[in-house]
């Protein structure tokens, strides 16, 4: 066979071991509190009864950089892989916002505008797929 042909195979093959993996829910580990920022987005109180659940997925890509939470662009936490958090906050309409950056890890930032409703709670999944393009995705 050709010699590019086995280079394009390594490379998919190298690409696709980059790619991360989601963790499941209960298999995910707490924020460490040295990473939070404002703890009191992780206590439910009274008139905040909306929940904003947030997992990052575990792999090689990335591993080595932590991801920065931000609502309404206050800095809430900063999470690694394999970890998870839960923001308690008011009904009502917010601004989500992901980025990364800082020593070997490249500058990149992700948001998404978000209505969440009392007693609901929406889940959103952190990924770095083989393409290099850090994603803050709703599951649900």
């Amino acid at each position: 066979m050709h010699r590019g042909f086995y280079g394009v195979v390594l490379a998919a093959v190298v690409l696709a071991g980059c790619s991360t993996v989601p963790v499941p829910e209960g298999a995910a580990k707490a924020v460490s509190a040295e990473r939070v920022y404002k703890p009191e987005y992780l206590t439910a109180s009274v008139g905040h009864s909306a929940q904003i659940y947030l997992t990052r997925d575990k792999g090689l890509g990335g591993s080595a950089c932590s991801h920065d939470i931000s609502l309404n662009n206050e800095k809430i936490l900063s999470i690694r892989q394999a970890e998870a958090a839960t923001l308690y906050v008011a009904p009502g309409s917010y601004f989500l916002k992901l980025e990364t950056g800082g020593g070997l890890c490249p500058n990149i930032s992700t948001s998404q505008n978000l209505t969440v409703a009392a007693g609901e709670r929406q889940v959103y999944r952190i990924l770095l797929p083989s393409d290099g393009n850090l994603r803050l995705t709703r599951e649900k």
